[in-house]
């Protein structure tokens, strides 16, 4: 396989939408969302404490409400929606860890007390082995290693 073939095979680009995946569970997120907005606006007794609340609950929980778009490149990898973008590159990729749903590439060792908090996660889309393999394909030359 050519090198022009091996980028384009490697590089991935593709999007998840947890709502359409799993469209039962938005009645009881939204319920959830309204009822402590409700409780908000009546605890501070503003309509506009409530409707903040509301707001900031939704943009909290964007990444199921919205289509989510990743990508796998010779450069990184990376996430997308409305607001907010996460990125690392190969270089910066210390530990894999591969879920049943997503796999994620973090920049501290595994033992670490933020790693938790730190890194990109990016979800399968039927895409698993494929996605598996993109890393692995890139990690390589940047790192030295194989992934986990």
């Amino acid at each position: 396989m050519s090198d022009e073939e091996q980028v384009a095979r490697y590089t991935l680009q593709w999007q998840v939408h947890l709502l359409r995946l799993q469209p039962q569970k938005a009645w009881g997120a939204g319920a959830v969302m309204l009822f402590a907005s409700v409780l908000t606006g009546v605890a501070f007794r503003s309509a506009g404490m409530g409707l903040l609340a509301l707001v900031l609950l939704w943009l909290a929980t964007r990444e199921y409400w919205l289509p989510v778009r990743y990508y796998v490149n010779e450069k990184g990898a990376g996430v997308r929606y409305l607001g907010a973008a996460f990125d690392i590159t190969w270089e910066r990729v210390k530990y894999v860890t591969v879920t049943p749903e997503g796999v994620k590439l973090s920049p501290l060792p595994p033992r670490s007390r933020l790693e938790p908090f730190r890194g990109v996660t990016l979800r399968f889309a039927d895409n698993r082995e494929q996605v598996l393999e993109a890393i692995a394909f890139w990690r390589e030359p940047a790192t030295g290693k194989r992934t986990n």
